[in-house]
């Protein structure tokens, strides 16, 4: 499931230029696997909490998923705060882009 994520990531993130243009050159590729390792920890996590009730209503869009995508979405950006010397707006644009990249994953 993380290449998976990982792909979504690089298509949401790296191909983003309002994004791309702000990441320190270089750290890309790195910022992108933090940003992964962050959507999949979340949803595991998400999935474990929540039971088999829980995984189904993430899968399917249920009640609650919006909470779960900006939980998921908050825990990136504070993962990601200080850690590349990324500024608070381009940690912001990539916290909003994960609601998108969660919602692919469902299909």
């Amino acid at each position: 499931m993380f290449d998976k994520v990982l792909d979504l990531v690089n298509q949401h993130i790296s191909n983003n230029p309002e994004i791309a243009k702000l990441v320190p050159p270089g750290q890309q590729e790195d910022v992108n696997r933090e940003v992964a390792s962050g959507v999949n920890d979340g949803l595991k996590n998400s999935f474990t909490s929540g039971g088999i009730g829980g995984m189904l209503s993430s899968l399917t869009g249920g009640a609650g998923n919006g909470d779960m995508s900006e939980n998921i979405a908050k825990a990136v950006a504070d993962r990601l705060q200080g850690k590349f010397g990324l500024s608070p707006e381009v940690i912001q644009k990539i916290a909003n882009a994960i609601p998108g990249i969660i919602q692919k994953l469902r299909g």
